[in-house]
């Protein structure tokens, strides 16, 4: 119960520090269902099981590789393959209900300030992060993307929006 509060914690501090350099203002903290429309299902509330997948796209450092998300009743399994971004210390992976996208300024944006940490990156070019039915509930719905960030300096490395795949 700690972890999880720790977690918690860690989610708001991170998501308040992103606000700042790589993200529109805050949105509230809770997405609610009505923020997506009824004709386009969220990922995550799609049947069981379902595969959600996306590219990363640059965004505070280039960042190549795919995010894909394998939801069955047992839980959740996050594989990043050819994962490739920039260099840094303390880079992690965090599930987002928003979506990358084109900011004011130009740039890209997340459309929510709302980061989930699973852990850090590791430095090989794949990674697994399982997530039990008990963590994959707790997710904010819809999970809408995957983040890489480096902590130290609160700076999105890159992001893939999910989307489900065809025959999931």
């Amino acid at each position: 119960m700690m972890k999880l509060l720790r977690s918690a914690l860690l989610t708001s501090v991170v998501a308040a520090g992103l606000a700042g350099c790589t993200y529109p203002d805050p949105v509230p903290e809770q997405v609610s269902a009505q923020s997506v429309p009824p004709s386009s299902p969220s990922p995550t509330s799609i049947a069981i099981p379902v595969t959600l997948q996306g590219q990363f796209q640059s965004q505070g450092a280039i960042t190549t590789g795919t995010a894909t998300i394998h939801v069955t009743a047992s839980g959740a399994v996050l594989q990043i393959e050819d994962i490739a971004t920039g260099t840094a210390e303390d880079l992690r992976l965090a599930l987002s209900p928003g979506t990358l996208g084109p900011g004011s300024d130009g740039g890209f944006e997340l459309s929510s300030s709302t980061l989930i940490e699973l852990g850090p990156l590791s430095q090989s070019g794949s990674q697994r992060v399982d997530m039990d039915s008990r963590m994959w509930a707790t997710m904010p719905a819809p999970v809408r993307s995957v983040v890489i960030y480096n902590y130290a300096d609160k700076t999105a490395y890159g992001t893939a929006n999910l989307t489900a795949t065809e025959g999931s």
